[in-house]
């Protein structure tokens, strides 16, 4: 009976020693390989979304086929060796999983879609634009806010300051293009439009050290960096949770 014993425990020994050396092994294996690689490139996920991802210095560019706002995602760390690109509003944008499989999650598809990597795709670029042509640029945005959501509002800037600069005017555009699409983001509801025309007047663009959303009486200012580059702005998602904490009006991005 004793010798029945020690066999069984020796068995067990054996076991338990092949389980923590498999263990062992597949940990190994999985510090060999390349754990969470994200892959920039073009992606297709479901039946008609694109988008393309690249490297962006520590962060990562996504922009959507048929959109032209450029998203600056922020990598952390996710299970399993995985990684978890976030917009800067916080929100999840992509899931990659410790063997680089990615999944999408968006709006409309909060419980995420598998993406493939399709191919190569070019980085984007800030488009020059006239002193002109932005000014018309504000016009029509605070038109479309007007017509669309109702809400009336006029965009400014420091005219004379962008005039003289090229590279600031471009950020500074895509920054007035951002927090457009933000303000119309925002004012979906009925709540929200009534805190925009009680509380919000006119939007101003300042060059700052950060991207910053602030309300000055009944002035939006919109802080953004033009040294930055892209990370220098807000995107439309922070703009519209910025105005959510603003104006006490529950905004989820």
């Amino acid at each position: 009976m004793r010798n029945s014993v020690i066999r069984f425990a020796f068995v067990a020994l054996l076991t338990f020693v092949g389980s923590a050396q498999a263990q062992d092994e597949l940990g190994a294996r999985m510090l060999q390989e390349r754990i969470g690689d994200v892959r920039p490139g073009s992606y297709s996920a479901g039946d008609q979304l694109k988008f393309t991802l690249n490297h962006y210095l520590d962060h990562y560019l996504l922009r959507f086929v048929g959109d032209t706002e450029i998203y600056v995602l922020n990598a952390d760390h996710g299970s399993l060796g995985g990684r978890v690109l976030k917009y800067d509003s916080g929100a999840t944008a992509l899931l990659v999983s410790g063997w680089s499989a990615i999944t999408l999650y968006t709006d409309a598809q909060p419980s995420g879609l598998p993406a493939e990597r399709t191919g190569d795709a070019i980085m984007p670029a800030v488009v020059p634009i006239s002193l002109a042509d932005m000014q018309r640029a504000a016009g029509d945005e605070a038109n479309h806010l007007a017509y669309a959501r109702g809400v009336h509002l006029t965009f400014v800037a420091d005219w004379p300051a962008l005039a003289g600069n090229p590279a600031m005017r471009a950020f500074a555009f895509d920054a007035l293009q951002n927090v457009a699409r933000g303000i119309d983001r925002f004012a979906k509801s009925a709540t929200a439009r009534a805190a925009l025309g009680a509380k919000v007047g006119s939007v101003q663009l300042l060059a700052g050290a950060r991207p910053l959303v602030a309300l000055r009486g009944r002035i939006l200012n919109i802080t953004f960096n033009p040294a930055q580059g892209f990370s220098g702005r807000a995107s439309s998602r922070a703009v519209a949770n910025a105005l959510g904490e603003l104006l006490a009006v529950p905004t989820v991005n």
